[in-house]
């Protein structure tokens, strides 16, 4: 499979790397995950201990300068410059597709931070952590800039860190040279660094500030507050977050004792990942199928036709589902569900082994030149399988049955096609059933349509409550 982990590229257990509180991520590409800059600060792993320090003193040296500075002059450039940020390659964090190389900060955002931070300092604001908010303060500086700000002023930590680690899990490594100095680590196919980040400075989610974050922050000052929300209140839901981002600079510049609130408040509002858990399935979708695999053989007939595998497959994805407890892990311990990519890479990792030793080839997200169908299980060039799956949450179920499925079974030349629909909840059955009259009502000898398989992944209650 393409899509490797650290651990599995490396060959060792999953639990090495956490033990060193090491991200398992991907080695061919990003994950949508960003850094936490204030997490360092009580950080228990050695090369990481004084990272916050390091941090704040960055931006303290840039607050000494822009001070000396009257707006147009040496001192400002000199700041200017130290705002330009080169992303720290091939940590695999942000949102790069195809490689693992962050956004970084050039010319442009550069200067727009500097006015900012000048604005700061002549308004008397000098405390280095309102740079923790800078995605808060100016617009198209998001999580990912503000990762690969992070690990740039980190860099020789992040490297020290991945060293020791490499050492101690006794991984293959070479030799790369960062600014002078020259670090054994590990790398990928394409011998290019691996360089380790810690998972518990790691979140899924942007933080982002509200009404009710503004309104917590001004509430000593009643004066303030109700000025506040008198224009919050004017203003719709959808666009209270952009106004605030709009606006969120200005209230600071204009109520320097708001800062320490403000930069408490943010830090309230980031909340780490559950790696152990993983709610949205970005990465226990490989574990579970690695157990599956080795527990639940399927056997096959070789001389089978490609179709007749493939309905094995499903078949064999079902009954792991309803019959075998995988059901439970679709779902999540705070009511929520498990996100619709964690049921498609399931079923990826479980048949793709299936599928390797049946001569079959199986291809996730291929793009058929009108978008990306979820699968495509073929045997040479005529034999084509296409498969769309859903959960039954999705809100376009029906569509994605009338409308994509028929359109991707066109440009691969197939009418061989399955709608798989992963049932979460029992109220989803009306929305199922609009799709089985669909397909009643308007399949034809001279029109195929394409079967429907629905997996029942509702909850279960425990053996002792039925």
């Amino acid at each position: 499979m393409k899509d490797k982990l650290y651990n599995e590229y490396f060959g060792i257990k999953s639990t090495s790397f956490k033990k060193h509180d090491v991200f398992n991520g991907f080695v061919n590409r990003d994950a949508l995950y960003y850094m936490l800059p204030y997490e360092f600060e009580n950080i228990q792993i050695d090369e990481f201990k004084n990272s916050y320090e390091k941090y704040k003193q960055y931006f303290s040296n840039i607050i000494t300068i822009l001070d000396q500075s009257n707006g147009d002059d040496i001192f400002y450039r000199k700041a200017e410059k130290k705002f330009q940020f080169h992303e720290l390659g091939h940590i695999g964090l942000g949102y790069s597709i195809t490689g693992k190389n962050g956004s970084g900060i050039g010319k442009i955002f550069a200067s727009k931070l500097t006015q900012t931070a000048f604005q700061f300092v002549k308004a008397g604001i000098k405390n280095p952590e309102i740079f923790l908010m800078v995605g808060l303060i100016e617009e198209k500086i998001g999580p990912d800039r503000i990762s690969d700000m992070t690990a740039w002023i980190l860099q020789e930590d992040f490297l020290l860190y991945t060293q020791r680690v490499s050492l101690e899990l006794k991984l293959k490594t070479k030799k790369f040279t960062y600014s002078s100095t020259v670090y054994n680590l590990p790398f990928n196919p394409n011998n290019e660094p691996i360089i380790f980040c810690p998972r518990s400075v790691l979140t899924d989610l942007p933080v982002a500030f509200d009404a009710d974050d503004i309104d917590r922050v001004c509430i000593h000052n009643s004066s303030l507050r109700d000025r506040v929300n008198e224009v919050i209140g004017q203003v719709f839901d959808k666009q209270t977050r952009a106004f605030i981002k709009r606006n969120f600079k200005n209230l600071i510049l204009n109520n320097p004792s708001i800062i320490e609130e403000t930069i408490k408040t943010y830090k309230d509002k980031g909340k780490n990942y559950d790696f152990d858990n993983d709610p949205k399935g970005d990465f226990i979708w490989k574990e579970i199928a690695s157990d599956v695999v080795q527990n639940n053989s399927l056997t096959l007939i070789k001389q089978s036709r490609p179709i007749d595998i493939v309905n094995a497959i499903c078949d064999k994805y079902q009954d792991l589902i309803e019959n075998n407890g995988m059901w439970k892990f679709f779902h999540n311990s705070d009511g929520t569900h498990k996100q619709e990519s964690f049921a498609q890479m399931l079923f990826f990792a479980i048949a793709h082994s299936y599928c390797e030793t049946n001569n079959l080839d199986i291809s996730p997200e291929t793009n058929s030149g009108n978008g990306p169908i979820d699968f495509k299980i073929s045997q040479g060039f005529n034999d084509k399988i296409n498969i769309e799956m859903k959960l039954s949450t999705n809100t376009k179920l029906l569509h994605g049955y009338k409308s994509q499925l028929a359109i991707y079974n066109k440009a691969e030349k197939t009418n061989q096609s399955k709608f798989v629909i992963v049932q979460l909840y029992d109220k989803d059955s009306a929305k199922i059933e609009k799709v089985y009259e669909y397909k009643r009502q308007n399949e034809t000898l001279d029109n195929k349509l394409p079967d429907i398989v629905v997996i029942d992944a509702t909850k279960r209650e425990s053996a002792s409550k039925r």
